[in-house]
């Protein structure tokens, strides 16, 4: 009896059982967060989709970044955009990849500079081919946009795959904006498109607006922490058909010696 329960083997495999509970654990703690974090999100999301746009310098400038509770609003700026555009790769639409289409708009009430998300462009047919954009048009524009911010709210870091384990993601938008950041005079924070006037020709695709639901990580957790339970009846019964097994030779024993 007591070899089923302390015997070298049946330590290891109280060990590996634990071990795997643990690891299960941790990940289904892990998916509940993410659950928290996507119903705060979408919270603010059903709020700032429907609400009315404010001016951009209500929600952010240079010296203050969108609050939690204003990403997603939409906001309203105007401006002349800079010459130079920005790509960020690893972006598909419609099953196709391409890259994000970033330029930066210098504000006409106050001068900053505010990062664009213009939408999205197709990748071109050679992998090292460098993907040109149709500037946006010169002049004033009127921008409508959804507010986003550079922070872990919209750069959230590694997602989940199969089983839901971590991965890691492309480049997001707030991390390639922040390493790019070479001005103090920048907004801290930066806009997706909705509208410009004047449109422009052929411009990228804009971003569709975000879909409101609460995603995969409860059915993750529940995963999860099932696992770990079914590694647990799993041990007991090993070392229950264990300590049985042992059992019955030591009868047959016993009866032999008789």
């Amino acid at each position: 009896m007591w070899r089923a329960i302390f015997g070298p083997k049946a330590l290891v495999l109280s060990l590996v059982a634990i071990l795997a509970i643990v690891i299960c654990v941790d990940l289904g703690k892990w998916q509940w967060s993410r659950k928290v974090a996507v119903d705060q999100i979408n919270s603010v999301l059903m709020l700032n989709l429907k609400a009315t746009p404010l001016p951009l310098s209500e929600v952010m400038t240079d010296k203050v970044a969108p609050k939690s509770s204003d990403r997603w609003r939409q906001v309203q700026v105007s401006g002349v955009f800079l010459p130079a555009t920005y790509y960020v790769k690893g972006r598909s639409y419609q099953a196709k990849y391409g890259y994000a289409v970033l330029s930066v708009l210098r504000c006409s009430d106050n001068g900053q500079l505010l990062w664009v998300d213009r939408g999205w462009i197709a990748a071109p047919g050679s992998a090292t081919q460098t993907p040109v954009a149709p500037n946006p048009p010169a002049g004033m524009v009127n921008l409508l946009g959804r507010a986003r911010g550079l922070d872990s709210l919209d750069n959230p870091g590694v997602g989940g795959a199969l089983f839901a384990l971590p991965f890691k993601h492309p480049e997001t938008i707030p991390a390639y904006i922040s390493k790019h950041v070479a001005s103090t005079n920048t907004v801290q924070g930066y806009i997706e498109l909705v509208t410009m006037s004047p449109s422009g020709q052929n411009q990228p695709v804009p971003l569709e607006t975000p879909v409101i639901t609460p995603g995969p990580h409860l059915a993750y957790t529940v995963q999860w922490y099932l696992f770990a339970f079914l590694f647990l009846i799993g041990r007991i019964a090993l070392g229950r058909d264990q300590y049985l097994a042992e059992r019955s030779v030591r009868g047959i024993d016993q009866r032999s010696a008789n």
